[in-house]
């Protein structure tokens, strides 16, 4: 979700304007039928017509894809005789399974945020679109990220690693150092008043005056 680590450096770090958590399209404000229990940590059935079962925590794991997820899960005693079992669950499952991002806390809160302050969602969306995503047009289209033929999540991430490698040495070769034209003004500016400090001193001396 684009902001959300904006919230999280706002409540651990005191740092503004960050960028977010990507969000994969699996992130769900609310899971339709299922309300969440953040006392008991668990998911309680609401529907309509089915067995009212519970769904409580089982475990942190990590997916295929690397993601680290919380499991919620009833038993099979709750849902396999529910007349929404199979809407619900599917045709061979016997019990519900919910998985979620161990981030979601602040999926949600970054949500309540963007939809709450629209204002604040254009601007992110514009900071996003002037720097994130010129970025990842140049390495997709000039440093072979659109399409990676290695092996293996080890492979691929050497390549996407080599590419982003390449792009910063050459967003570093193309920098220049801007001369300091203004503290040079500075610098001249401040002798031109010590300049004019001793000329009034010297003034004053030879005139007999007495400065203190």
């Amino acid at each position: 979700m684009l902001g959300l680590l904006t919230v999280f450096f706002e409540d651990f770090k005191g740092v503004r304007e960050c960028f977010a958590f990507p969000n994969f399209g699996q992130y769900k404000p609310h899971r339709e039928g299922f309300l969440y229990n953040a006392e008991k940590d668990q998911y309680e059935c609401i529907q309509e017509g089915g067995n009212k079962a519970i769904l409580p925590f089982k475990g942190i794991r990590t997916d295929s894809k690397g993601y680290t997820k919380k499991t919620f899960r009833s038993s099979e005693s709750d849902c396999k005789n529910c007349p929404l079992r199979e809407h619900c669950c599917g045709k061979v499952s016997k019990f519900k399974k919910l998985d979620e991002s161990i981030h979601k806390p602040l999926y949600d809160k970054m949500h309540e945020k963007l939809t709450q302050n629209k204002a604040y969602h254009r601007r992110l969306v514009k900071r996003r679109s002037s720097t994130v995503e010129p970025v990842l047009g140049t390495l997709i289209n000039h440093h072979n990220i659109k399409r990676i033929n290695s092996r293996g999540m080890a492979q691929a991430n050497k390549h996407v690693l080599m590419a982003a490698l390449t792009y910063n040495l050459k967003k570093y070769l193309k920098f220049t150092c801007k001369t300091p034209q203004i503290i040079a003004l500075k610098m001249t500016f401040g002798k031109g008043l010590l300049c004019f400090h001793q000329n009034q001193q010297n003034s004053h001396q030879n005139r007999g005056y007495k400065l203190c």
